[in-house]
């Protein structure tokens, strides 16, 4: 007998890395980053869509954005739109949701999604995940999709095959997760082939998943039980703030990487996106007309005003114009945008942030 197949959305960050276009108010997954016409989250939930139907979504996200996630998602209910209290990272999230989806259907199968991922090969996608949910229908496994890495990354998280442990379809046993490395490290992981980007993707079956948390992280699971929607701000309080990797995944002996290749990036900063985009004869990257740019090459300009942007002799940039801020930063340094936001709190409110 087939299993039900749940779908769950995370969609409570702030996208910071991505400021000053993705704000508190309004983070980078409400955002139409790409301009296609639809969020990272509206496209998110489109192509889950296509695994599963909308009654069996659910999203997850702060309670600051219930209203976000009702505009921009109509086809869901209410009731699967799970409101976190506060941010604890993503092992309560991941908790709260398969408490949820246990009471709709004891057996389900999940599939753990962030809302702010690209993925350009849709039926690579698809069949990536269907094979995952049949590996999981014969092994009482923990599955994550690690990502072919093309370049020596250092801004991903890598995972370690086993691979004379291989199964099928590309599916191993894990044999560590190791941390962003530096850009020499990287490049030994790329070369050694062995190596996949951790893609924050996971499937996994309910009753696994709860059981897992029962065994590595007894703590959490024990103020989450017996669980109590209507409770959830008393047991938020109480957690702690901490991944899903390090609560669960790096623990347990159950978890396998299927490698996997469907044109993925997590879009996690302005330079990863500038991949993605169209560029100029000169390597630039600009959304709009209303700019002058002269000797400079390989930059992202992104205006969101109707004010004119001269540019002259830079290369290698970030720049974003907002109504009420702008960044310029180099693309090599994006990484302090992280940084600079919280400093901008600091100095000018976070309303500003």
């Amino acid at each position: 007998m087939s299993r039900a197949k749940f779908a769950v959305i995370m969609a409570g960050g702030v996208g910071s890395r991505f400021w000053p276009s993705s704000r508190n108010q309004k983070p980078k997954q409400f955002l139409d980053i790409l301009g296609t016409g639809k969020s990272l989250l509206q496209m998110t939930f489109d192509r889950l869509c296509k695994i599963t139907s909308p009654e069996c979504i659910l999203v997850v996200t702060h309670k600051d954005y219930y209203a976000l996630v009702q505009d921009q998602l109509p086809l869901i209910s209410e009731k699967n739109i799970l409101t976190e209290p506060e941010r604890k990272n993503t092992a309560p999230c991941v908790l709260y949701a398969a408490h949820v989806i246990r009471e709709i259907s004891p057996n389900a199968d999940m599939l753990i999604a962030p809302a702010d991922h690209l993925i350009l090969n849709e039926f690579q996608f698809i069949k990536d995940v269907a094979e995952g949910f049949s590996f999981l229908a014969k092994n009482n496994a923990i599955l994550t999709m690690g990502i072919q890495a093309s370049r020596p990354d250092t801004g991903y998280g890598y995972i370690q095959l086993n691979e004379s442990g291989m199964i099928s379809d590309e599916i191993y046993p894990v044999k560590r997760f190791v941390e962003k490395p530096d850009h020499n490290t990287a490049l030994e992981y790329l070369n050694s082939g062995n190596y996949v980007w951790n893609s924050g993707m996971f499937l996994w079956n309910t009753q696994t998943i709860l059981e897992a948390f029962d065994q590595h992280a007894p703590s959490m699971a024990c103020l989450f039980s017996p669980f109590d929607r209507n409770n959830i701000e008393a047991v938020y309080s109480k957690c702690e703030s901490i991944s899903i990797d390090y609560a669960i995944m790096e623990k347990s002996n159950q978890v396998y990487v299927k490698s996997v290749d469907f044109g993925w990036s997590d879009l996690g900063t302005w330079g990863s996106l500038y991949t993605l985009l169209p560029h100029d004869k000169f390597g630039n990257s600009v959304n709009n007309d209303q700019h002058i740019l002269v000797d400079s090459e390989d930059c992202i300009i992104h205006n969101e005003t109707n004010q004119i942007i001269a540019i002259q002799g830079l290369k290698n940039f970030i720049i974003v114009n907002t109504p009420d801020a702008l960044l310029i930063c180099d693309k090599n340094d994006e990484q302090k945008i992280k940084q600079i936001t919280a400093e901008v709190g600091i100095k000018f409110g976070n309303h500003k942030t």
